[in-house]
C-alpha cells in the first residue's frame, strides 16, 4: 500500500487561469466587452476546477495474481485507488516490468474513469517469455481531479517485486533401461536377487529364506522345500551439471530464437520431471552460475519444484574462467548429465576428469543449431565464429576418442543410444540359483 503526494495543478489548468486573468483585464482595460464574454468558459471551467479540488490524497493497493509460474503463462498486475471523497475522475496507471515481459495493453498503460464508489480496479495482464527472475517494479499512478484541475501522482517507494519464471520442460522421454547404481532401494529393477516384490525364479529352501516365500505347487511336487525368489528393488542417482559459464546465441523468450543457455536449462527440466516422476533421486550443480545453489539428490514432487526454481535462478557467468574442475560429492555410480555448449576447453576437461573418476557420463550439447545466423554480419565475425567451430569439432573428438558419449538435444529420445549402451556395460552377470 502506498500514498499520493500532494495534489498540485495541472499545466493545462495553469494556463487557464493565467489566460482568463489576462483577457479579463485586457477586456476591462481595452473596454472590450466581447473579450469577457469570450474568456468567461474559460474561466469558469477553472473557477469550477478549484471549487472541487479534493483535500485527501487518495491511497492506492498494488497486487499480482502469481509471482511463480511458467516462462509463457500470464497474470494479472492489479491496482486499486481509493478515493475517500469521492472527486477522483480519471485515473492512468504504467505497470512496469522488464524487457522480457510481454504486457497487454502495450507498454502497460491503462487509463479509466473512476466511479463515486472507488472501486474499479486497473489491472494489465504480464507474461514472461523467458525464464529466470523478472522485476515488476511499482506501478506509476496518475490520478486527475474534475475537468484536469489538479493531478496527484503515486510515490514510488514501493518494494520492487521479484516474479520468478520457471522453465518450461521441453519434451521428453527415455524409453532405455537404466544405468545400474549400487542403491538397494528404490521403484527400479535391480540387478540382484532380494527383498523386492517383481518375482524372478523358484528355486530350493536356502536357511535365512521366509517362510511367507515358500512355493507349495513346487514343494510338493519335487518332494523337496521350494520358495520364490525377487528382484531386489534399487534406485537411480541422476546429477544434472548445468554449464553457465558462458551462453551462446540470442535469447527470443519461449516463442523464439533459442541460446545454449535455454536449451541447457529447459533439458535440465525436462530430464528432472522424467526421473523424478519414474521415481528416481536427482541432483542440480549449476557450474558457474553465481548465486544459483546446488541441491543435493532428493526426490518427489516437492524437489522438482525446488529443482525449477534453482534452475530458473541461473544466471550467465561471462567473468569466470572455466578451470574444468569437477565439483565434489557427485555420488558413487550416479549417472552424470552434463548440459553444456562445449565451446571451451575447460568443459572437455571436465568431461575427462569425471570419466577417469569411474563415473558415468553423457554430455548433451547444447548449441544452437541456427548460430551461425545468430551472429553478427561481417566478414570478420564470419571468420571468427568458422574458426571456433573448428576447434570445437576438435575438441569433440577428443571427448569422443576418450569413450565419452555427446549426444545433441532433440527432445524424446536423445538419450536412449547412450543409456542403453551404459546399461550393458554396467550390467553385472546374474548367476542363477
Amino acid at each position: 500500500m502506498k500514498h499520493a503526494t500532494g495534489w498540485r495543478p495541472t499545466p493545462a489548468h495553469l494556463r487557464a487561469v493565467l489566460g482568463s486573468v489576462l483577457l479579463c483585464a485586457v477586456g476591462v482595460l481595452a473596454r472590450r466587452p466581447d473579450l469577457l464574454v469570450i474568456v468567461s468558459p474559460l474561466a469558469a471551467t477553472a473557477v469550477w476546477a478549484i471549487i472541487v479540488r479534493p483535500t485527501c490524497v487518495p491511497t492506492v493497493t498494488e497486487q499480482v495474481g502469481h509471482l511463480t509460474l511458467r516462462e509463457g503463462e500470464a497474470t494479472t498486475c492489479r491496482a486499486h485507488v481509493e478515493d475517500p471523497e469521492g472527486r477522483v475522475e480519471d485515473v492512468a496507471v504504467v505497470f512496469e516490468c522488464s524487457e522480457m515481459i510481454d504486457q497487454q495493453p502495450e507498454h502497460g498503460q491503462v487509463v479509466v474513469s473512476l466511479p463515486d464508489d472507488g472501486s474499479e480496479p486497473l489491472q494489465a495482464v504480464i507474461r514472461p517469455r523467458r525464464w529466470g527472475t523478472h522485476r515488476v517494479r511499482p506501478a506509476l499512478v496518475v490520478a486527475s481531479s474534475g475537468w484536469n484541475g489538479f493531478r496527484c501522482e503515486s510515490q514510488k517507494w514501493s518494494v520492487i517485486r521479484e516474479l520468478v519464471a520457471l522453465p518450461h520442460p521441453a519434451p521428453f522421454d527415455a524409453t532405455a533401461p537404466a544405468v545400474h547404481t549400487p542403491g538397494l532401494i528404490g521403484g527400479n529393477r535391480s540387478p540382484h536377487h532380494g527383498g523386492g516384490t517383481e518375482f524372478a525364479t523358484v528355486r530350493p529352501f536356502q536357511p535365512g529364506d521366509r517362510l511367507r516365500r515358500i512355493h507349495w505347487v513346487e514343494s510338493l511336487r519335487s518332494g523337496t522345500l521350494h520358495v520364490t525368489s525377487t528382484w531386489a528393488d534399487h534406485d537411480r542417482n541422476v546429477v544434472l551439471l548445468v554449464d553457465a559459464f558462458e551462453e551462446v546465441g540470442i535469447s527470443g523468450g519461449v516463442d523464439g530464437d533459442t541460446s545454449s543457455l535455454d536449451i541447457a536449462v529447459r533439458a535440465a527440466a525436462a530430464i528432472a520431471e522424467h526421473y523424478i516422476t519414474s521415481g528416481d533421486r536427482v541432483a542440480v550443480v549449476p557450474l558457474g552460475a553465481g548465486m544459483a545453489r546446488r541441491l543435493p539428490p532428493a526426490s518427489g514432487r516437492g524437489h522438482l519444484r525446488r529443482i525449477l526454481e534453482v534452475l530458473a535462478r541461473i544466471e550467465p557467468a561471462d567473468s569466470l574462467v572455466d578451470t574444468g574442475r569437477i565439483p565434489h560429492g557427485l555420488g558413487r555410480g550416479a549417472l552424470i548429465i552434463v548440459l553444456s555448449p562445449l565451446l571451451s576447453a575447460g568443459s572437455q576437461q571436465r568431461l575427462a576428469a569425471i570419466a577417469d573418476h569411474g563415473y558415468n557420463v553423457v554430455a548433451i550439447d547444447c548449441l544452437p543449431a541456427l548460430i551461425g545466423q545468430q551472429q553478427p554480419p561481417g566478414a570478420h565475425a564470419a571468420i571468427a565464429w568458422r574458426i571456433t567451430r573448428l576447434e570445437r569439432e576438435a575438441r569433440l573428438r577428443r571427448v569422443s576418442a576418450a569413450g565419452i558419449a555427446v549426444v545433441p538435444w532433440h527432445g524424446p529420445g536423445s538419450l536412449d543410444p547412450v543409456l542403453r549402451g551404459l546399461h550393458r556395460r554396467t550390467s553385472p552377470s546374474v548367476r542363477q540359483p
